[in-house]
């Protein structure tokens, strides 16, 4: 069929949907046509065609819906475009406007419309090329501005959108600039002219301009920044943003280095030295530089020795006279001295906190073990050649005491009554023992002439002394408890009594002849030794188990003694009735 004139109008059936949304929810955005500046025609792919025909391009003019043949029905009003981007619709051979004649060679009179199914792509990039990427995250070190770059296939980029941090999305009309230290989740994308949306992407970005912070510990001998040969220096540098990049150090205003394992400064001289540090994180903040000055104590301490006291002939041998000690005076260089021990013929090395006896006869090897505060150490022998004593009598005597009466022994305690004596002893193998003198609970001193008692309940120190003949003392401290206290007696009916009786003037509980009585006792000092009972004046009996067999209509009346492993006794007595 040829038609004079023939104009397509291609409409669509459009739905509007809600702009409004969520917060970080795209927005809706309708499927549309588009007619470009130079008049091309646009469809969003997935609309419906319908063709309509008129005699006048005026829009207001009458025009019909085109119909199909038969064979194409099916497929017409609405119609669907097959073909992405460029499409035609054609009319058989061309017409001359004027003549009405057809134009030879005859040619088809073509109508185009673009078919657009495809969502625009939309790049990011930022005007700072200097960044960190960790975990999805880009750290920058400064203020940046964000740029997007969109590309659309068929009928061009119409918008642009982005939400940060959850806020509700924006158009966007100029690159976002980012200038606080924080992190932003940014959410974009782009629609076309036909109304193709792109679906959103992220990105992340951290704003870091904080410098990361290093700390300085020294391990193992420190004391008021004076170190040893054997101490360290750490470095511990930390950032809650990029996170650190490196740490560096310098010694004594040198070349820096790379910080990777703890430094080791027991190559350097002795004397006073800094360290220079400091930390770069992964945006390039960096921190300034701190130091760390400090003396390097390569000297253990220098010990003077000196023998103080003399000796005398006691029964028939030369004894020292007890006030022969050995005098230790240490001093250090720097760090200043911290603990002074010896030992005596190679035994175990004891604190010297004042100068301390010789403690046997003949040659003696005395040794002296010095630290410093950075534990610098020395071990010199002393007194070569000085300590040549014929007879050395340096010790106490041997102190012992002894319980007599009522005594229980439980564990370093002795558990005592008001009428336990208390002896002492000493012996001595030497000068031989001369006196004894004591105290109780850090009182009056008190010469010792004969066993004595407290009588005073509760919990006591005794401290005694013994002294030989050339005044050697020992002192000796023991602890006892003087208990006069019986054991706490209980008892308990395996059913609870619901009534009383009065019987002869006096109230009962009143329990069945089933009933079954449990005894038990307890001693805050020693523990009861034994446990006895008496049913209604009978004998005693030991209790080893419950009491049961009672008899109906009857009142009993049971007398308890509990003993502690002391002798000291505590009664009570259980009085009840028998329905």
């Amino acid at each position: 069929m040829r038609l004079a004139k023939l104009t397509f109008f291609l409409s669509a059936l459009l739905f509007m949907l809600s702009t409004s949304g969520k917060a970080q929810e795209p927005l809706k955005h309708i499927k549309k046509m588009y007619l470009s500046p130079e008049g091309k025609l646009y469809i969003n792919k997935a609309l419906p065609l319908y063709f309509h025909v008129s005699s006048s391009p005026d829009t207001n003019a009458e025009s019909h819906l085109l119909m199909p043949t038969a064979d194409s029905k099916k497929y017409a009003n609405p119609a669907y475009l097959d073909t992405e981007g460029y499409n035609t619709f054609r009319s058989p051979s061309k017409v001359d406007t004027v003549t009405k004649q057809i134009v030879y060679p005859l040619e088809d009179i073509k109508f185009e419309v673009y078919a657009d199914s495809r969502s625009p792509i939309t790049h990011f990039e930022f005007d700072n090329k200097k960044y960190y990427k960790n975990e999805n995250i880009f750290y920058f070190g400064e203020k940046i501005h964000v740029k997007f770059r969109v590309t659309d296939a068929t009928s061009g980029v119409e918008k642009t959108y982005f939400s940060i941090n959850g806020q509700p999305y924006n158009e966007l009309s100029s690159d976002i600039e980012l200038n606080e230290e924080k992190l932003y989740d940014i959410k974009y994308y782009s629609v076309d002219f036909v109304g193709n949306a792109e679906t959103p992407k992220s990105i992340n970005i951290k704003i870091d301009i904080t410098k990361p912070v290093t700390k300085s510990t020294v391990e193992p001998d420190l004391y008021n920044d004076i170190i040893s040969v054997r101490s360290k220096i750490i470095l511990e540098a930390s950032d809650e943003n990029s996170k650190i990049k490196k740490t560096v150090f310098s010694i004594n205003n040198g070349t820096f280095y790379n910080y990777r394992n703890p430094i080791v400064i027991s190559g350097l001289s002795e004397g006073e030295h800094t360290i220079t540090y400091y930390s770069v994180d992964n945006t390039n903040n960096e921190e300034q530089q701190k130091t760390y000055t400090f003396y390097l104590d390569k000297t253990p301490p220098m010990v003077i020795d000196e023998l103080i006291g003399n000796t005398f002939i006691a029964n028939g041998k030369e004894y020292s006279s007890g006030r022969s000690k050995v005098k230790l005076t240490a001093m250090d260089n720097k760090a200043g001295v911290h603990e002074i021990r010896y030992s005596i013929n190679g035994g175990e090395f004891l604190e010297y906190t004042k100068p301390f006896f010789l403690s046997k006869s003949g040659k003696l090897k005395i040794q002296a073990f010095v630290t410093d505060k950075v534990n610098n150490q020395v071990i010199k022998t002393i007194l070569t050649n000085k300590s040549s004593i014929s007879y050395v009598d340096l010790s106490g005597p041997t102190l012992g005491h002894r319980f007599t009466g009522a005594n229980f022994i439980s564990k370093d305690t002795a558990y005592i009554t008001k009428d336990t004596k208390i002896s002492l002893s000493a012996r001595d193998n030497a000068s031989g023992a001369k006196r004894k003198e004591y105290s109780i609970d850090n009182g009056e001193i008190i010469e010792y002439t004969g066993a004595f008692r407290i009588n005073k309940e509760g919990v006591h120190s005794i401290t005694f002394t013994g002294y030989d003949n050339v005044d050697n003392s020992s002192t000796n401290t023991f602890i006892c408890v003087e208990d006069n206290i019986g054991p706490e007696i209980f008892f308990r009916f395996s059913i609870p009594s619901e009534k009383t009786k009065n019987v002869d003037g006096k109230n009962y509980s009143v329990y069945p002849n089933h009933v079954v009585l449990f005894l038990s006792s307890t001693d805050a000092s020693v523990g009861f030794d034994k446990l006895l009972y008496s049913v209604n004046g009978a004998p005693n009996k030991t209790y080893t188990s419950l009491i049961t067999g009672f008899q109906k209509e009857k009142a009993y009346s049971i007398n308890v003694t509990s003993i502690d492993k002391l002798g000291n006794k505590s009664q009570k007595t259980i009085d009840f009735y028998i329905e």
